[in-house]
C-alpha cells in the first residue's frame, strides 16, 4: 500500500518482496495508488488544497519576472523611439535655423564689404607715402 509522506510515494513491503519489483526493476503495489498524489496535502485546517512545490513556485516567480522583464524592455524601447524621433525633430530645426543664420551673415558680410568700398571710393585714391625700412643687419 502506498503512503504520501514530504519525500513521495513510500511503499510497504507485504509479503515476500519479489512480488513487488516488476521485470524492469521498478516497484509496483498490489494497492490501487491512482488517487495518491506524490505531492503532499496542506492539513492546516480550513485549507485542504493541493499545496504548490517549491520547484513550482519558483517555475512561476520565473515566469512572472519574464513578463515584467519583457513589457519594462518594451516600455523602454518606446522611450528611446520617442526620444531618438524629438531629437531627430531637433536636428532638423537646428540645421535650419543655422542655414538661415549662415545666409544672414553672408548678406551682413556683403553689405560691411559693400560700405567699405564706398567710403573708399569717397576718399579718393590715396596719397603714396613713403616708409623707413630696416635693410641691414646694424
Amino acid at each position: 500500500m502506498g503512503m504520501v509522506g514530504l519525500g513521495g510515494p513510500v511503499s510497504v513491503a507485504t509479503g515476500s518482496p519479489a512480488n513487488h519489483f516488476s521485470s524492469n526493476g521498478i516497484g509496483k503495489s498490489s494497492a490501487d495508488t491512482s488517487s495518491v498524489s506524490p505531492v503532499p496535502y496542506v492539513l492546516n485546517g480550513s485549507s485542504r488544497g493541493r499545496k504548490c512545490s517549491a520547484v513550482e513556485k519558483v517555475a512561476e516567480r520565473r515566469q512572472r519576472r519574464m513578463i515584467k522583464n519583457r513589457e519594462s524592455a518594451a516600455r523602454s524601447r518606446a522611450r528611446k523611439q520617442a526620444y531618438t524621433t524629438e531629437l531627430e525633430a531637433k536636428l532638423a530645426k537646428l540645421k535650419e535655423e543655422n542655414e538661415e543664420l549662415r545666409k544672414k551673415h553672408a548678406e551682413l558680410m556683403e553689405m560691411q564689404k559693400n560700405q567699405v568700398m564706398e567710403m573708399n571710393m569717397q576718399q579718393g585714391p590715396k596719397k603714396q607715402c613713403l616708409r623707413r625700412t630696416r635693410t641691414g643687419p646694424w
